[in-house]
Parts: structure tokens; sequence; C-alpha cells
């Protein structure tokens, strides 16, 4: 099983790949996987040079 770690500060450099968790008007956003019949949260790898900021 993955076990998920939620920090309150990290070091930027240390992040890989991101993933957006988004509720709206009382609804979770998901995404429909264009390769999958699957819904997901959106997400990535971290593309050269991408600064990925930690917003809450």
């Amino acid at each position: 099983m993955t076990k998920v770690n939620f920090y309150d500060k990290v070091n930027d450099g240390l992040l890989k790949f991101a993933v957006i968790i988004a509720k709206t008007d009382g609804k979770w956003v998901f995404c429909k996987h264009r390769e999958r019949n699957t819904y997901e949260v959106p997400g990535g790898h971290r593309e050269a040079g991408e600064n990925l900021s930690l917003m809450r």
C-alpha cells in the first residue's frame, strides 16, 4: 500500500511531481483520463525548471 504524507513546508528542489486536490461548491474536482475510462485527480511530473508552489 502507498503511504501518503502531508507537510506544511518542503524544500522545492525535493518535489518530483504534483497532485492537485480541489473542492468547489462542495464538490471534488476530478479529470477524466483520455487514455483510460477513469476519473482521477489532476497532477503530473515536474518539467525542467518548473517551480512548484505549495498553496492552501
